[in-house]
C-alpha cells in the first residue's frame, strides 16, 4: 500500500486483523479495542477544548477583577479605605470618639480619570480635608472627634463632587 494515500475501510480493518493475531485477540476484541481507541479522539478533543474555554475564562476574571487581586495590606493599626470612581470601599468607616487613627487610603485610579490627577476625602465636621494622587498610597493620621454620630465624608475633586451619589461614604463615631 502506498503510504501517502488515506487507508480505506477494507485496509484499516486488515491491519486490525493482524494486529489482533499479534496479539493473540479474538477479531472482535481487537475490533473492540479500535473502536475504543477511536472513541478517545472525541473525548481528547472535548477536554482540550475545555481547557481553553477555562483558561480564557481564568484570565478574563484576573483582568476584569486584578484591583481587588492587588490590594495593598494595611497594617494591624490602620484602617484601610481604597478611593476609586465607584466611591469609597468600605463605604462606612467606624470609629471611636476621641481616639487617634490611621487610614491607610490608597487608589488605583490613573490621573487622567480624576479632576485634577487626584482624589479628596473632605468632611469638614470631622477635620478632614485630605488629597490623595492618583495611582499612589498614604498613611492618614487623625484624631477623632470627641461627639459620636455619623458624618459624611466625600471626594471632591471627581464624579461631581459633594452632589455625586457614588462618591460618598460615611464615618459612625461611636462613644468611646
Amino acid at each position: 500500500m502506498d503510504e501517502t494515500q488515506p487507508m480505506t475501510r477494507r485496509d484499516r480493518r486488515a491491519l486490525e486483523r493482524e494486529r489482533a493475531s499479534e496479539a493473540g485477540l479474538s477479531s472482535h476484541q481487537a475490533r473492540k479495542a479500535a473502536l475504543a481507541r477511536e472513541a478517545r479522539g472525541p473525548v481528547i478533543r472535548k477536554a482540550a477544548f475545555g481547557l481553553v474555554v477555562v483558561a480564557v475564562l481564568g484570565f478574563g476574571a484576573f483582568f476584569a477583577f486584578g484591583d481587588f487581586l492587588n490590594r495593598p495590606v494595611a497594617s494591624n493599626d490602620s484602617i484601610d479605605v481604597q478611593s476609586s470612581m465607584a466611591g469609597f470601599t468600605p463605604s462606612v468607616i467606624k470609629v471611636t470618639a476621641g481616639t487617634t487613627v490611621t487610614l491607610d487610603w490608597w487608589t488605583q485610579d490613573a490621573a487622567v480619570h480624576l479632576q485634577g490627577g487626584a482624589h479628596t476625602m473632605i468632611s469638614p465636621e470631622l477635620g478632614l480635608a485630605e488629597k490623595l494622587p492618583a495611582e499612589s498610597r498614604r498613611q492618614v493620621i487623625w484624631t477623632v472627634p470627641d461627639k459620636p454620630g455619623t458624618y459624611d465624608v466625600w471626594c471632591e475633586t471627581c464624579c461631581g463632587g459633594k452632589d455625586s451619589p457614588t462618591m460618598h461614604g460615611k464615618i459612625v463615631v461611636e462613644a468611646a
